[in-house]
This record gives C-alpha cells, structure tokens and sequence, in this order.
C-alpha cells in the first residue's frame, strides 16, 4: 500500500509519529486526521479529505477499543455507552461510509474476550461480539468482512497499560502473549487465507490449559 490513512482520537504520539516520518521516507503518502469512529460527522470529514486527496479507498481496519472494567453488578449504561461507542457505533459508521466502495477488505479488530469471557470486562465481550456477527452479517450480502479475535498484545494496545498480575493471570490460563512482530504475521496469514469472517488469534500454552 502506498497510501494510508490514519486516525483516532487523539494525536499521534512521538513515537507514532517517528513511524509514520520513516513510512513518508519510504515513498508511502500517509494521512494523518483526528477523529472518533463513532461520531459520524468526524469520520465523515476524514472520508472527505480522502476522496479530495487520496485514490480510491480500498481497505478498512477498526482497532478502536475503550475499555471501563467492572463486574457487572457494577456497570451502568453509562460505562457500556462509551465502550460500545467505540466498537459498534464505530464498525457501523465505516460500514456506512464505505457502503458503496469496492473494497478488498473490512477488517474489525474484536477480542478473545468475546468467546473466552474476561473477569470485570462484559461490556467489551459484548462490544466485540458484535464485531463478530457484524462479519457473518458481511459475509452473507457478498461484501469483505473479518473480525479477528485476538489475545493480548505486548509493548503495545490495551495490554501493554495493565500491572503485572494481569500477565500472571493470563500465564496461569495457558494464555501466552503475543510480540508484535508475531501478530503483524497473524494479520497478514488471516487476511490472505480470506476463509472465513471469523479469526481466532489467542496463542495457547497448552502444557498450563486445565
């Protein structure tokens, strides 16, 4: 891809911005917009800006995550809005955007949580279940559609903000985590295998399953 464009809610951080200066070197045009994937009017002042600067749109991927955790006795519909937004407003505006494009794929970054379950974390099972059958639902009307379900990243992402006892957690489960190198390699087998809507990423150690 010589053309990308970025965006999320806040601006890129410096080292984000070091990798997208590299990208710029490397002949790669790289837009860059601040934007939530779940306000409508924001994202469609990003796909304007791509139509009067850039070719065609081809792809999507959705990796917008919000996490509030709480047990469930806990939660209001004031914590499940914010991390719904994120992944159900969010997946449905870009389908709404991109509704009339052709393109070769619509990738939504879902979560291991929403087949495994995750102590203090139903609102995201449930915010990336929906990503899951938002896939099928693409699947069915002939149009690109994977939601992958992924484990926990290292150095970067969600997991790379929790202590320790988090890690020790997951090792006790038999979940191993996965080194970014390692899960651009998952990324690209799962999008050029283009089998199923549905991907499980979640490296297993299984001399710890029960």
């Amino acid at each position: 891809a010589r053309h990308l464009v970025l965006f999320g809610r806040r601006s890129p951080s410096e080292e984000a911005e070091a990798q997208i200066a590299a990208l710029r070197v490397a002949g790669v045009d790289v837009l860059v917009a601040k934007a939530d994937v779940s306000n409508a009017d924001q994202l469609a002042d990003v796909f304007r800006q791509v139509g009067a600067s850039m070719p065609p749109l081809r792809g999507v991927m959705h990796t917008a995550g919000v996490l509030d955790d709480g047990m469930l006795a806990e939660q209001t519909m004031a914590r499940f809005a914010p991390v719904m937004a994120a992944k159900v407003r969010g997946a449905l505006n870009l389908q709404d955007l991109t509704r009339d494009m052709p393109l070769d794929f619509f990738v939504m970054f879902s979560s291991g949580a929403a087949l495994l379950g995750s102590p203090g974390q139903g609102n995201y099972a449930a915010a990336n279940g929906f990503l899951d059958a938002l896939a099928y639902v693409r699947e069915a009307r002939g149009l690109p559609g994977l939601s992958i379900n992924w484990g926990s990243w290292a150095e970067v992402g969600m997991a790379a903000t929790v202590d320790e006892s988090h890690h020790r957690r997951w090792s006790a489960m038999g979940l191993a985590i996965i080194k970014p190198a390692d899960g651009v390699q998952m990324l690209r087998d799962a999008l050029y295998a283009g089998e199923r809507p549905q991907v499980v990423a979640v490296p297993l150690v299984r001399s710890k399953l029960p």
